[in-house]
């Protein structure tokens, strides 16, 4: 059997998806035994910043979310289970693994770009950009209606299918809402191309 919500009970309501979101990853942090200075001092940014995700302060950016589920070593969309109406149930952890308000769309904040690569960012984003347009292509919208319908600016969305934009959680979540898919099936073509992170020490 399988469930979202692997410990915790489920999110308030009225909590916002920032709230939900980074709720998820206060979990999946625990269940690794992993302190908010551990996990940040292995993903590369300062541990206020953890703290604010945590706390739903932080509309951060999708590398850097690839980035921590990397250091956690689950899948991305894992992370999105209270915030994605079409996420997928996702299996509890295994017990080894146990023991062992909105922010403007386009700011990207200094901690986010410290915490990626030119790598993630040459390789990443054009792939991701890809998936979205050819989604969007799947749907028969044109950029425009697409725009329309996340009430993005076209030019935005443009560089972002262009693979010039690192675009936010909120960002992502209005354009797999707006094309009725999923975010995994968004996210699945990076997380099959990401260069491995260092295991986790014992």
């Amino acid at each position: 059997m399988t469930h979202r919500d692997t410990s915790a009970s489920p999110p308030h309501p009225q909590e916002t998806p920032l709230q939900r979101f980074g709720a998820t990853l206060r979990q999946y942090r625990k269940q690794r035994r992993l302190s908010q200075p551990a996990l940040a001092a292995r993903v590369g940014i300062r541990y206020s910043y953890i703290s604010e995700i945590e706390l739903g302060k932080r509309n951060i950016s999708v590398l850097t979310v690839l980035r921590l589920t990397q250091v956690l070593r689950l899948p991305a969309a894992w992370l999105f289970a209270h915030v994605d109406p079409r996420a997928p149930r996702v299996p509890s952890l295994p017990c080894d693994l146990r023991t062992a308000p909105e922010m403007p769309e386009a700011g990207v904040s200094q901690d986010d770009r410290a915490s990626t690569c030119p790598h993630d960012q040459a390789t990443l984003l054009p792939l991701l950009g890809a998936t979205i347009r050819q989604a969007r292509h799947d749907q028969h919208l044109s950029q425009p209606t697409l725009a329309a319908r996340t009430g993005m600016n076209p030019t935005y969305l443009s560089q972002i299918e262009q693979g010039q934009r690192n675009l936010s959680v909120l960002s992502l979540l209005r354009i797999a809402d707006a094309l009725g898919v999923a975010v995994a099936h968004l996210l699945a073509p990076l997380e099959s191309q990401q260069r491995p992170s260092p295991p986790l020490s014992p």
